[in-house]
């Protein structure tokens, strides 16, 4: 069954109602003493994703999953990779 919030116009209580698609909506305010009119509030859907593959960082990676090595011997310019940019020649 889906929930669904409601809020008072009067007193501006909020609340939520498990209810079909096809039962009655609440017409009044469950507050005691209130009574007021109630009408339906939109909220965001609460969906949570988990686990490998939804963050940005993991989607759609192949491969290694490894960073490249980092080059002690690029500040000095005597790369033994290749792969630095210090060991680039322009």
């Amino acid at each position: 069954m889906p929930m669904y919030d409601y809020k008072c116009e009067k007193c501006g209580h909020r609340f939520e109602v498990e209810h079909g698609l096809n039962d009655p909506a609440p017409k009044t305010c469950v507050a005691k003493g209130c009574g007021g009119q109630v009408s339906r509030v939109f909220t965001a859907p609460a969906i949570m994703f988990k686990g490998k593959g939804w963050h940005v960082n993991d989607y759609g990676r192949s491969g290694s999953t490894k960073p490249a090595p980092a080059c002690a011997a690029a500040a000095g310019g005597g790369c033994a990779h290749g792969k630095c940019p210090a060991a680039s020649t322009d």
